[in-house]
């Protein structure tokens, strides 16, 4: 082989191998998150001991599901359910926090912590966050955090809730530093109330499904709630305090793809003026881009 021949084969060697860094492995994510308003019936928003067993076969479709207030049905929402990978509740109230998350991936590293700021009635259960690590594809490994503020829309009430997010943020500046991260759960936050600091998670980084796919970027401004969710929920102008936000990094980019407000499956017995929970179901889709 003369050096003329070689040098071409080297070059050529070099082209597929940049090549195959090239190449990226790219899926993606179906999410929910849902409360399921799981408190004692009487005490529910929702008749949860007749409507929680119709919730669970509908919990299904999603890759992973994080749902707040499952406190005192767990059975009856684990009875239709197939995931392969469901955390273990911690029980019905005052000491549950009602947070658990159903996976198709392997779920690990599953920390939960309690809120140090609440008021009223939001003290009688821990509430807080949970956080885990869940194996996407083989490799790709993220940090997934299930969320339940305080409630309320008094000045105690926000001040209360604007430190559960501190709480949060800083948990996540010490554990998910440069790692792609999704969250999603009951904020009890708009954007537009003032007073509420939902704002701040953009601030780390992180992007609203809501936000990117519906509005197009644009935040709303503090002020006037955006009500006009009848008939479309997804809406423009339709916020509620559900929220899915998702950070990528280097490894892994998230490129958001559905978002989807309610579901008429989510209704007893197709019946419009029966809905399943006190809130409406949140689904979304995200790309995922594996980059090296």
């Amino acid at each position: 082989m003369n050096r003329i021949t070689t040098l071409i084969l080297a070059g050529l060697l070099v082209l597929l191998n940049g090549c195959v860094k090239e190449k990226k492995r790219t899926g993606t994510i179906s999410l929910l998150a849902y409360n399921v308003a799981g408190l004692p019936e009487g005490l529910s928003s929702s008749h949860p001991l007749t409507y929680t067993s119709f919730i669970a076969p509908l919990l299904n479709e999603y890759e992973i599901v994080n749902v707040q207030e499952d406190f005192c049905y767990h059975d009856s929402l684990l009875k239709y359910v197939t995931h392969p990978y469901i955390t273990p509740t911690t029980g019905c109230v005052p000491g549950g926090d009602g947070l658990n998350t159903f996976s198709r991936f392997p779920i690990t590293n599953l920390y939960r912590e309690a809120w140090t700021n609440c008021t009223s009635t939001d003290c009688l259960t821990p509430k807080g966050f949970s956080y885990s690590q869940i194996e996407i594809s083989p490799g790709v490994v993220i940090d997934v955090y299930n969320i339940h503020t305080n409630a309320g829309s008094t000045d105690i009430a926000k001040e209360a809730r604007k430190y559960n997010l501190v709480q949060l943020q800083n948990y996540m500046k010490a554990h998910s530093v440069d790692k792609p991260v999704i969250v999603m759960g009951d904020f009890n936050s708009r954007y537009t109330r003032i007073g509420d600091s939902i704002e701040t998670m953009l601030d780390l980084g992180f992007k609203d499904v809501w936000l990117e796919l519906i509005r197009k970027g644009s935040i709303p401004e503090k002020g006037n709630s955006l009500t006009a969710c009848d008939p479309d929920r997804n809406a423009f102008d339709c916020e509620k305090v559900d929220k899915v936000f998702y950070r990528s990094n280097d490894k892994v980019l998230f490129t958001p793809l559905t978002y989807q407000l309610d579901d008429s499956r989510y209704y007893y017995q197709n019946n419009d003026s029966l809905p399943l929970s006190d809130h409406w179901p949140l689904y979304a889709k995200l790309i995922y881009t594996v980059l090296q």
